[in-house]
C-alpha cells in the first residue's frame, strides 16, 4: 500500500500562484454577467441571475472593431514574417557586401523608443495621404515587426547545418528554392513563435491606432476605451457589459494560443530566443 505523500513547500507555492493567476479570470467571467446594481454591490460574490444580455451589448460595441484589428494583424503579421524571414535568411546564409554593417543598422532599430518616432510617422502618413485607413497602421506595424523578427530567425537559421544547403546547391537548387523548399519548412516552429510575439504586441496597441484611425477604422482596443469612456457617463457605469466586452477580445488570442502552443513552445525550447 503506497504512503499518502502531502504536498511540499514547492507544490503549495505552485498551487498559490495558480491560485492568483486564475482570480483575475474568475473576476471577469464572474462580473460579465452581473448588473451595474450587483457589480457596485459586490465584485467577488456570484450573481442572483445571469445577465447574458451584457455579451450582445458588448458585441454590438466591438464586433466591428474586431473585424478590423484581425484584417490589420493578420496582413501585418503575414507580411512581418514573410519579409523577415528572407533578410534572416540573407543575412545568416549569404555573403554580400556591408552584411555585418547592414545587421548592425537593423539591429540598433531595437535601442530606438518607439514613443520617439510617433510625430515623424504621423506627419509621414497625413503626406502620404493614408491616414483613417487600414495601410495608415499595416504599413508602420510591418516596418516596426522587422528588426525583432529578423534578430530572433537569423539566430535560427544560423544553427541550420551548412551541409543541407551545400548539397542542394549542388543539386542546382537557388537562393529562391532553397528558401521556400528549405528553409522554410524547417522554420514553421519559430516562425509561429514570432508570429505570435508579434500579434499580441499589435493586438494591444492602442497609441498609433488612436493617432491614425477615425471611428470607422477603429481597432479593439479603440471600442474598448470608448465603451469604458462612454458607460461612465450615464448614472452606474455598465461595468458588466465592459467586462464581457473584455472577455470578447480576449477570445480570438486564446484560440490562437490554444492552436498554436505546440508551435510556440517548440520554437522557445529550441534555443533560438536567449531571453
Amino acid at each position: 500500500m503506497r504512503a499518502l505523500r502531502l504536498p511540499g513547500a514547492g507544490q503549495l507555492l505552485l498551487l498559490l500562484l495558480l491560485v492568483f493567476n486564475l482570480l483575475p479570470i474568475y473576476f471577469i467571467l464572474e462580473n460579465s454577467v452581473k448588473t451595474p446594481l450587483e457589480f457596485a454591490s459586490s465584485t467577488l460574490s456570484f450573481p442572483q441571475a445571469l445577465q447574458w444580455s451584457n455579451y450582445s451589448v458588448a458585441w454590438e460595441k466591438i464586433s466591428l472593431s474586431l473585424y478590423n484589428t484581425s484584417l490589420i494583424i493578420a496582413a501585418s503579421v503575414v507580411a512581418i514574417v514573410a519579409f523577415s524571414a528572407m533578410s534572416a535568411y540573407s543575412f545568416s546564409k549569404l555573403r554580400f557586401p556591408l552584411k555585418n554593417t547592414l545587421f548592425l543598422l537593423v539591429f540598433g532599430l531595437l535601442l530606438i523608443p518607439g514613443f520617439l518616432t510617433l510625430i515623424p510617422l504621423y506627419l509621414q502618413i497625413k503626406k502620404l495621404g493614408l491616414s483613417d485607413s487600414y495601410l495608415a497602421l499595416i504599413l508602420p506595424y510591418i516596418a516596426g515587426g522587422q528588426a525583432f523578427s529578423i534578430f530572433v530567425l537569423k539566430t535560427f537559421f544560423e544553427q541550420l547545418p551548412d551541409e543541407i544547403f551545400e548539397a542542394a546547391r549542388i543539386d542546382g537548387a537557388g537562393n529562391i528554392r532553397i528558401f521556400s523548399t528549405i528553409v522554410l519548412p524547417l522554420s514553421v516552429p519559430i516562425c509561429t513563435t514570432v508570429a505570435i510575439i508579434n500579434i499580441t504586441g499589435l493586438w494591444n496597441d492602442y497609441l498609433l491606432p488612436s493617432l491614425l484611425l477615425n471611428r470607422a477604422h477603429q481597432t479593439v482596443t479603440m471600442a474598448l476605451v470608448a465603451f469604458e469612456a462612454a458607460a461612465g457617463n450615464y448614472g452606474l457605469s455598465d461595468y458588466g457589459g465592459m467586462m464581457a466586452a473584455y472577455l470578447l477580445a480576449a477570445i480570438p488570442l486564446l484560440l490562437l494560443f490554444s492552436l498554436l502552443m505546440r508551435n510556440f513552445v517548440e520554437g522557445i525550447s529550441s534555443g533560438s530566443i536567449k531571453m
